[in-house]
């Protein structure tokens, strides 16, 4: 699968990245190398009854939702700690429009 410098450009404007076209084409070649190596991958066919991972089939346990302690236990130790507040609350700088 052939990637071209279109494509690149496209990736790196949606990363919000600016790439000369120097780096583009390196780039194009790279990623070229890197999609040929997973279909290459993708093509090696597995013995019977061997999966592809052994970790398939674990499972994460989770404790079940409950409260571990008292709500608001710890509010006011935290909020001693910062500089702002406003009542129960965090008072913070403002970033978005």
């Amino acid at each position: 699968m052939a990637i071209g410098a279109d494509d690149v450009k496209k990736l790196a404007e949606l990363s919000r990245i600016e790439l000369s076209d120097a780096e583009v084409a390196k780039l194009q070649s790279e990623i070229d190398s890197i999609l040929s190596y997973v279909d290459t991958i993708r093509k090696v066919e597995l013995p019977a009854g061997v999966t592809s991972s052994p970790h398939l089939a674990l499972e994460n346990v989770m404790r079940d939702d409950a409260n571990p302690h008292e709500a608001g236990i710890h509010t006011d130790a935290l909020l001693t700690q910062a500089p702002r507040r406003d009542g129960g609350f965090l008072k913070v700088r403002k970033i978005l429009p």
